[in-house]
C-alpha cells in the first residue's frame, strides 16, 4: 500500500466513497422497484419478462455487491492510514493533517508553524517514511 498516494488523494476517496453509497442506494432502489413489479401481478416494467426481470436483478445486485467490497476496501486503506497519523508524534500529525486532511498549502503549514518551507517538506517526507516503515514492519508480523 502506498501511503503517500492515499494521504494525497484522502478528500478524494472520502468522496469517492460518499459517491459510490449514492450509487448502491439507487441501485437497491431499482431493484426493489423491479421485484415488486414482479410479485404483484402488475405488467413487468420496461416490458421486461420474468427470466429478463431476474436477469436485471441479479446483474444489479452483483453491481451493488462488487461497490459495496470497494468502499470498504477504500475505508479500510483510510482508517489504516488514519490510525498510521496517529502514531506519529502530535507536532508530525499537525502538519500531516494540515497537509493532507485540510489540503494546506506547505506556505501556508510554514507559516502557521512558524518554520521554514523546506523544515514543514521534511516533516512531512520523514513522517510518511515513517508510516511506511510502521506499515510494513506490522505487515510483516
Amino acid at each position: 500500500m502506498n501511503i503517500q498516494e492515499i494521504l494525497e488523494n484522502y478528500n478524494s476517496l472520502k468522496a469517492r466513497i460518499t459517491i459510490i453509497q449514492s450509487e448502491i442506494q439507487e441501485l437497491e432502489n431499482e431493484v426493489l422497484d423491479v421485484k415488486s413489479t414482479k410479485t404483484d401481478g402488475m405488467p413487468k416494467s420496461k416490458g421486461l419478462t420474468d427470466s429478463n426481470v431476474e436477469n436485471y436483478i441479479i446483474e444489479r445486485e452483483t453491481k451493488i455487491e462488487r461497490k459495496k467490497r470497494e468502499v470498504e476496501q477504500t475505508k479500510t486503506k483510510l482508517r489504516i492510514v488514519e490510525d498510521l497519523v496517529n502514531t506519529l508524534k502530535k507536532y508530525n500529525q499537525e502538519v500531516i493533517k494540515m497537509r493532507f486532511y485540510e489540503m494546506t498549502s506547505i506556505e501556508e503549514i510554514a507559516t502557521k508553524k512558524n518554520r521554514g518551507y523546506a523544515a514543514i517538506q521534511k516533516t512531512i517526507d520523514r513522517s510518511i517514511r515513517f508510516m511506511e516503515k510502521e506499515y510494513n514492519k506490522n505487515k510483516m508480523s
